[in-house]
């Protein structure tokens, strides 16, 4: 669980701000202080800290439309062919010329023992593909296939994104897709483990595209009933007024940044943290 307080919007002052250099101000080039800071705070319904969706998870959109996805991916993701089975079924092993073919292809995004069939961005482009066309035909009012063209029409506008989601040194699907760090630890590749991971990769790449698709007004930063609107000028006087440290008794300057407890139940001023004294001590012992 983390803080359910999320910045939703800052209102800053229409000055530019000026700081101090050996008595004397100067005027900043391009910062200005907030003068209004409004938070979203999240109600929690969920038990999480993110029942809002703030950023959206499978957990906050449609879960059919979510199975529809992952039974898309189960098609294709270890799928093979075996030719000899092919022609058994369509009656060709009656000819007097036919000579069987019993080898195996792979036709899916992964063999079976959980590797890429494809590359890395070959496998994603399949993949989102094919979860936009589940999405795009849910959200489809009228009959015709006007879903498949703006499904390829999401694809084209973040092609970019995609690949780059893809592939890349931060945060990519690359380590999921090529099991790096499972084959580091000799990770057994079990149905179970395909099962899971499949689930994963659907959740995550639906997720991502109703990101892409949620309208501005929808997002939680618009939940005006959620909002906490936190006045800097307001908190500094009630602060100046009211607030006293807790070690010295004495009042905090109106610019003042207080220092606090883990707990948030005390506070402070810096000269009297006690938690630096024992570096500052050792340090002069040293010397």
């Amino acid at each position: 669980m983390h803080d359910p307080m999320t910045v939703a919007f800052y209102i800053k002052y229409p000055w530019k701000s000026r700081y101090k250099i050996k008595d004397v101000y100067v005027k900043d080039s391009g910062y200005r202080d907030n003068f209004i800071t409004i938070w979203h705070i999240d109600p929690e319904k969920d038990g999480t800290d993110d029942s809002c969706g703030w950023f959206l998870r499978s957990r906050h959109l449609d879960k059919d439309v979510l199975a529809k996805i992952v039974h898309e991916f189960e098609f294709d993701w270890d799928s093979t062919f075996c030719p000899s089975e092919y022609d058994k079924e369509n009656g060709c092993d009656d000819k007097e010329d036919y000579t069987p073919d019993h080898r195996v292809y792979n036709t899916g995004w992964f063999h079976p023992n959980g590797q890429p069939n494809f590359s890395v961005t070959g496998v994603t482009l399949n993949m989102f593909y094919k979860a936009a066309l589940q999405i795009f035909e849910s959200k489809q009012k009228v009959n015709g296939f006007r879903y498949q063209k703006k499904a390829s029409k999401y694809m084209q506008k973040n092609l970019f994104d995609i690949m780059y989601f893809a592939e890349n040194s931060c945060d990519s699907l690359f380590d999921g897709i090529t099991r790096k760090f499972e084959r580091g630890c000799n990770e057994e590749y079990t149905p179970e483990k395909r099962k899971e991971r499949i689930n994963s990769m659907a959740s995550c790449i639906y997720s991502y595209i109703m990101r892409d698709l949620r309208p501005w007004y929808k997002h939680p930063r618009w939940h005006i009933h959620h909002w906490r609107i936190q006045i800097h000028p307001l908190q500094k006087i009630l602060r100046y007024l009211f607030v006293r440290c807790c070690k010295c008794g004495k009042r905090f300057g109106y610019n003042e940044t207080p220092y606090g407890s883990w707990y948030g139940d005390k506070v402070f001023h810096s000269s009297c943290d006690d938690s630096c004294k024992p570096l500052k001590e050792s340090k002069n012992e040293l010397m």
